[in-house]
């Protein structure tokens, strides 16, 4: 029995590279050969057709770091800015804060240069966190602040007396506290009248029937020569009595103060 055999030739079988394989191989042969004899006769041509290449590549190095470089920069930036605008934020309420503390000064000290006599204080309390027509300052006796001495508000409007003084603080009695008296006068007669409080900043007041009183005119207290306390709002009267009833409003509302000034 005969043995059957591929019909494939013995050189297709036996073949380790194909002809395109072979073709590369004499290309890159060739290259060496050319680039060999390139360099053996001419020594400076392979380094002249490598330097563009080179040149290329620290080219494309140096763009690379350039723009990596120029990222890192703009990061800082963003960060330096937003710090900027931090801070600019914090010094513009700082500013404002200021601004309102100097406007409540001025209304409460005027726009004088001289050094003033008396002694400004910040209010620490009011209603409702202090007891009713009383304010707690931060100045005391160790400001050199003592008992009576008279307290003064926005405009030197009168306001109060100290009442009772600590080391580093002290509470203010303010002449509308209720039931408190006080001796003033009206108009420009200056007629006398006696004032008492009744709370809230507020005063009322009896003057005889026939009394030139009219709504609009203010009421003094001798404090520091002397100081408009209030503005008469109303005037009650009856034929039965022969003395007509003053209502009194005060010239600041007491529990909007910041600063005062204590003489």
């Amino acid at each position: 029995m005969k043995t059957q055999f591929s019909r494939t030739p013995r050189r297709a079988r036996n073949a380790l590279i194909t002809p395109g394989q072979g073709m590369m191989v004499v290309v890159v042969v060739f290259v060496a050969l050319l680039l060999l004899i390139l360099r053996a006769v001419f020594p400076g041509v392979t380094a002249s057709l490598a330097s563009p290449l080179w040149s290329a590549g620290d080219g494309i190095s140096n763009g690379m770091n350039g723009f990596f470089a120029q990222c890192s920069e703009q990061g800082n930036a963003v960060v330096e800015r937003a710090r900027l605008v931090r801070d600019n934020t914090v010094l513009t309420e700082r500013m404002n804060a200021l601004a309102v503390a100097n406007a409540d000064l001025v209304r409460l000290v005027g726009t004088r240069t001289e050094a003033g006599v008396g002694i400004v204080a910040s209010v620490l309390a009011r209603p409702p966190v202090s007891p009713y027509d009383t304010l707690v300052l931060d100045q005391g006796e160790v400001a050199g602040v003592t008992k009576n001495h008279q307290v003064l508000g926005p405009g030197g409007a009168p306001l109060g007396t100290i009442e009772s003084v600590s080391a580093t603080s002290a509470r203010v009695l303010l002449y509308s506290a209720p039931g408190r008296v006080t001796e003033g006068w009206v108009g420009d007669a200056r007629l006398p009248i006696t004032l008492r409080g009744v709370g809230g900043g507020a005063f009322t007041a009896s003057v005889p029937r026939d009394a030139l009183v009219t709504v609009g005119q203010s009421v003094f207290l001798p404090v520091a020569g002397a100081r408009t306390i209030g503005t008469i709002i109303r005037v009650d009267t009856n034929p039965s009595s022969p003395e007509a009833i003053v209502h009194i409003r005060p010239v600041s509302n007491p529990f909007s103060i910041v600063w005062v000034e204590i003489r």
